[in-house]
């Protein structure tokens, strides 16, 4: 009908061609008419549509899994699939399996940032200090991070092991719930899916009189890992000396801080090797050669510059820069009644 109204209105204003419309209309009208009526999309899509099995693990237990590693969600589901939905199957399975996939892509990959780790013993006696290392600055001060670095001290300090310890002594160490370091590594690989690696531990013992102080540089929360830290032992000069265990701590705790900050490399002059001492001489005489001064006083100018370099390098000879007007170490020291038996100090830049 509203054809025949289209074409009165054309007929009516003298429009001839018109007509011609009508039986392209009307093909098209056949056409369409003979063509399948298709199903709606949703029927179709739902006619085809194919649903999975039911998971083998419960939602419940992937949580748990999940908050326990950190490992991601593939991960966890890979791994209760092939326990049976069995939790504690499930962490060994990521822990053998995850670990070791995880490493083979991430072997080789640098790592430059990471954490210092510090432990000292209740009595003062023994001491522990690592370094764990990390490819970002990112994972290095996650909560998964630190607790590794935590649990790598405290194995560390527990091992039967002393100075620096081998990585297969580092490795095989024990903390005190039974893990080894290699599984908390492995742990930690899970979660964080970076190369990590502990690339030195320390572990010192005294028998003597001696107390073990540290100082942890920039410390991440509450516990003991930073980007620095350093181990200082020390004892009272004298037998008879009264200074109290929290004194000595406090002493420590500066020269730790000084040795952080200042990075002493050698006790005092007399540790520092001849062949540095003779290549050190030998350079400033050489700068000194044409000055034309006579050979006494280039030898004095010599042995002043000498000891600006020991001031570089020895701890009893550098300003402490902890204590204030910084006088030299030596000086502070034998004021208090205290000597430095030996330091340690790493850091991550």
């Amino acid at each position: 009908m509203a054809f025949s109204r289209i074409m009165s209105r054309c007929l009516a204003r003298g429009l001839p061609h018109a007509r011609i419309h009508r039986p392209s209309i009307a093909i098209a009208t056949t056409i369409s008419l003979a063509l399948p009526v298709e199903p709606p999309r949703q029927l179709r899509h739902n006619a085809t549509r194919h649903f999975s099995s039911t998971p083998k693990y419960s939602l419940e237990t992937l949580k748990t899994l999940r908050s326990q590693t950190g490992a991601p969600m593939v991960e966890c589901k890979k791994a209760l699939e092939a326990s049976d939905n069995n939790l504690e199957a499930a962490l060994d399975w990521l822990r053998q399996q995850g670990a070791s996939k995880a490493a083979s892509k991430l072997i080789g990959r640098e790592t430059l940032h990471g954490l210092i780790g510090l432990r000292i013993s209740q009595d003062g006696k023994e001491a522990a200090l690592v370094q764990v290392a990390a490819e970002t600055d990112f994972a290095g001060r996650s909560k998964t991070f630190v607790d590794l670095v935590v649990g790598v001290s405290e194995a560390t300090l527990a091992s039967h092991a002393s100075g620096v310890l081998s990585q297969e002594n580092v490795l095989a160490a024990r903390t005190s719930d039974d893990k080894c370091v290699q599984e908390l590594l492995n742990e930690a690989i899970v979660a964080i899916r970076e190369n990590l690696s502990v690339s030195q531990a320390v572990k010192l013992t005294t028998t003597d009189a001696g107390l073990f102080v540290g100082y942890v540089h920039n410390k991440i929360d509450a516990s003991n890992a930073g980007t620095s830290a350093a181990l200082v032992e020390i004892q009272a000069t004298d037998g008879d000396s009264k200074l109290s265990m929290d004194e000595l701590q406090a002493i420590g705790k500066k020269l730790a801080m000084h040795v952080v900050a200042a990075r002493p490399q050698y006790m005092a002059p007399c540790d520092v090797p001849v062949e540095l001492v003779n290549k050190e001489r030998d350079l400033l005489a050489s700068q000194l050669e044409h000055t034309g001064k006579p050979r006494d006083v280039l030898d004095k100018i010599i042995e002043g510059r000498l000891r600006k370099f020991y001031e570089g390098i020895c701890l009893t000879e550098q300003a402490h820069m902890i204590e204030e007007k910084n006088p030299r170490v030596a000086d502070v020291l034998k004021r208090q009644g205290v000597t430095v038996k030996r330091f340690e100090a790493l850091s991550i830049s």
